[in-house]
């Protein structure tokens, strides 16, 4: 019998930034100073546009400092009642807390400027555990080797917070400011939820003579998250394989070939990422209450006329319907594939060949104003269709004491829509805007105009199809059904979110103690939708003037810049340029050296005088540089939009084992 545990703690403490900070920080117009003449943070006056002075945004969101702490841990018992034939249970758990205090401090500069202070304490509670049961045995029997396995296993995870709010502080110090010294509104905040899974399952391996392999397996899962019709459902799989190499009649190969595998494998999983309330009808309290501003419809009503001289008993409205036939997301793969090695190793690889179903896919569907207020509802609905392959190919290998191992891979995948509710089509939940059925075509691609230049000319405009907004340096958009007229019918699939190919280089060098790693990462032929590029690209793009904008506008069409591409400036989007079309389509193509590492480690004659087994010191990056295309207006076209750039990161460090 055997007995162990292990056990981490550990703690964080950061402070999160703001939402939005980034956006912020591009939009803030660059006439306006950092500071006033009297030393305060000064912000928009006047015509400027209600931007946040950024740095005292940020400033004010110092103290937001949040402090995390988990714990995570298990313990297990593994008994060996007869040789090879294994009991092993396991109980686990991982447990975190956060707590946060959450500052509105007020806005003193220009014309964004408010009074409004506050402080939000807050707790958060996460805890999941685990137990399971496992029985294992292996057998050998001459040529015969297989080994099985039962199990069971429980999974509980539970959340909760809880906050209270207070408004109107005296003195302004975080010291002060907790909700017992505020004097103005109080509020209170909490919920909790959870779920829990239960599953069964089995697997079986054998294989003969080391040439002939297959395996079985079989999971039976439940989840709170479904409705009681379909909590449980079972999920099998099966693989083969055949190692050809070793085969009598590759005898005469084995001084080229050293293993030749060929595979295959058809197999089933669930998925229940969903609310661990989706199954439920859901009625809330709503007292009409919008911080916002603006009118709110609540649940309560002063039949006696008060004008809010008393506490109104608040009712309940609907917030969603229930499902009680809501069941598991399944994915169904089939996999061939074949590995081979060649020349002691020196050359191998593999190639893979798959196809993936999605059927019953989870989806929260907007309800239609015909069935009332509260009618959206998780549902089971569409099926897709990924086809794909992969190859992989390396060589490594020793000479005169430098070894290396490099090796690339490149894939290819097609991604649709195979079925899907008429309803869902339509709203454009899986892509199409709503204006095309997305049935056929990739998830989340898009419908929209097709951009076509810019009228440079009265001629360009004489001799296009008729256009609301039509003007000089402005976009033109193509007439696709050639009726003469720029309509909703001009639309057609422009933006495909699924990389033509993605690849990946992984290269290990090593030479008398030192030793390097890279590794190279990148797509081809991918589209991204650049909402940024409406902040270049357009003066008026969203409506708001005196933001600042690109340096790309200082480029924009004029009489006297013909040949621009960018549109001319404007105050008023008369030509509705920002609508879905594929000038905000470019191309996302990239190549990344996401890591490289570079260590030494010291000689064994040189540790042996120290009584150490091993003493490396190495320097490593992350994301040194990335290689996209030329056309890309954007930084970086993995995240072409208002996210924070991927960083940077350089570490140094050594390592010593005893």
């Amino acid at each position: 019998m055997k007995i162990g545990e292990n056990i981490s703690i550990n703690r964080t403490s950061e402070v999160p930034a703001p939402d939005g900070i980034l956006q912020n920080a591009l939009q803030f117009n660059p006439s306006i100073p950092m500071y006033t003449t009297s030393g305060e943070f000064a912000g928009p006056v006047g015509g400027y546009s209600d931007r946040e002075n950024p740095y005292a945004r940020l400033y004010r969101n110092k103290d937001n400092r949040y402090q995390y702490w988990r714990i995570f841990g298990n313990v297990f018992i593994d008994v060996e009642p007869v040789k090879n034939f294994h009991i092993r249970t396991t109980a686990g758990l991982d447990y975190a807390q956060k707590k946060q205090r959450i500052f509105t401090m007020p806005i003193t500069e220009g014309n964004v400027a408010t009074t409004t202070n506050a402080v939000e304490a807050k707790q958060e509670h996460w805890m999941r555990w685990m137990w399971n049961a496992i029985a294992t045995y292996n057998f050998e029997v001459k040529k015969h080797r297989g080994d099985a396995m039962l199990g069971v296993e429980l999974n509980r995870e539970n959340s909760e917070y809880f906050s209270g709010k207070k408004e109107e502080y005296v003195v302004l110090t975080p010291d002060y400011m907790w909700p017992d010294a505020g004097t103005g509104t109080a509020l209170a905040y909490g919920s909790a939820t959870g779920y829990s899974l239960l599953s069964f399952f089995g697997k079986f391996n054998y294989s003969y003579d080391n040439r002939y392999m297959a395996s079985v397996t079989l999971r039976y899962d439940g989840s709170s998250r479904f409705g009681r019709n379909n909590q449980f459902a079972a999920f099998p799989s099966v693989s083969a394989g055949w190692r050809i190499s070793e085969e009598k009649f590759m005898a005469g190969t084995r001084t080229v070939l050293d293993d030749l595998k060929l595979r295959a494998s058809w197999g089933q999983t669930g998925n229940q990422e969903i609310n661990n309330l989706a199954r439920y009808t859901i009625y809330v309290s709503n007292y009409g209450v919008n911080e916002d501003g603006g009118q709110s419809y609540g649940t309560g009503y002063d039949i006696a006329g008060t004008n809010g001289g008393i506490i109104l008993p608040s009712g309940f409205k609907r917030d969603q319907l229930g499902n009680d036939n809501l069941k598991w997301e399944t994915t169904t793969q089939t996999n061939v594939g074949v590995d081979f090695s060649l020349w002691n190793s020196k050359l191998y690889g593999s190639f893979d060949w798959f196809y993936k179903t999605t059927d019953d896919i989870l989806l929260f569907m907007n309800g239609i104003a015909a069935m009332g207020e509260g009618s959206s509802q998780w549902v089971n609905a569409g099926s897709m269709q990924n086809i794909g392959e992969e190859f992989t190919i390396g060589t490594k290998g020793d000479h005169g004491g430098f070894h290396w191992d490099i090796a690339g891979n490149i894939s290819h995948y097609d991604n649709k829509i195979t079925k899907l509710p008429e309803t869902v089509a339509a709203a454009g939940t899986f892509g199409g805007n709503g204006v095309k059925s997305v049935v056929g075509h990739p998830f989340n691609s898009k419908v929209g105009y097709v951009y076509e230049g810019i009228f440079r000319s009265q001629d360009d405009i004489d001799n296009h199809a008729k256009q609301d907004g039509a003007g000089l340096g402005r976009m033109m958009w193509k007439d696709l059904n050639g009726d003469g007229v720029i309509t909703e019918a001009d639309q057609d699939w422009i933006y495909n979110p699924v990389p033509a190919v993605a690849f990946g280089l992984n290269i290990y060098l090593e030479y008398k103690g030192f030793d390097l790693t890279l590794f190279f990462q990148g797509v081809g032929g991918v589209d991204v939708y650049s909402d940024l590029k409406k902040e270049t690209d357009i003066f008026a793009g969203i409506n708001i003037e005196k933001l600042n904008k690109g340096t790309r506008l200082l480029d924009a069409w004029s009489p006297l810049n013909y040949n621009s591409t960018i549109p001319a400036l404007t105050n008023h989007d008369t030509n509705n340029e920002q609508r879905i079309n594929s000038y905000w389509v470019e191309d996302g193509s990239y190549c990344k050296l996401r890591n490289l590492q570079l260590g030494y480690n010291l000689p064994k004659s040189a540790l042996e005088k120290m009584h150490m087994q091993r003493w490396r010191f190495y320097i490593s990056a992350q994301n040194l540089f990335t290689i996209h295309s030329k056309n890309f207006t954007g930084t970086d076209p993995e995240n072409p939009n208002f996210g924070y750039p991927i960083p940077l990161n350089i570490t140094m460090g050594t390592s010593v084992t005893f």
